[in-house]
């Protein structure tokens, strides 16, 4: 359970939850029993958090704390995938979602719902697509770089 605790902690400073909830910090001393067992790791740090770090972190302790075994070790898993990614991989894809978080909501539907159609299809299909959008994106490179050469030698 400790070891779950501490993924949680970084897990939720990583991803940085949107927060919702109080506007007032919250002493360690005041938080309930069961998110300080979550959040235990922090005790030491916690009074020194900015409001909106506890907030996000006392969220993340909320969710955890109703999540069923099977979504804890899902969380877990995809958590610890996180960590085995290179650097550089993180930083692509926090971009990437910070820009999602930017779209209006019905674009994200959207992309919610074509990445579920997607998930749905045969590794088959799914292999096709993929190299099918590579190829598409190689020629539309390729096409940048040729008009790129061009502007240079005029």
């Amino acid at each position: 359970m400790i070891k779950r605790n501490k993924f949680l902690c970084l897990m939720f400073a990583l991803v940085q939850i949107i927060f919702v909830g109080q506007v007032n910090a919250t002493q360690w001393k005041d938080l309930p029993a069961q998110e300080k067992i979550v959040l235990n790791s922090m005790s030491g740090q916690w009074n020194q958090l900015s409001t909106e770090q506890q907030n996000k972190l006392q969220l993340g302790a909320q969710r955890w704390i109703t999540m069923g075994n099977e979504q804890r070790d899902s969380v877990l898993a995809k958590f610890s995938q996180w960590q085995k990614l290179p650097a550089q991989e993180k930083i692509s894809l926090t971009q990437k979602f910070q820009q999602f978080k930017k779209m209006p909501s019905s674009q994200q539907k959207t992309l919610r719902d074509t990445h579920k159609k997607f998930g749905k299809l045969s590794d088959q299909k799914q292999r096709k697509l993929r190299d099918k959008f590579q190829k598409s994106k190689t020629k539309l490179i390729n096409k940048k770089n040729r008009q790129q050469r061009t502007k240079r030698q005029r």
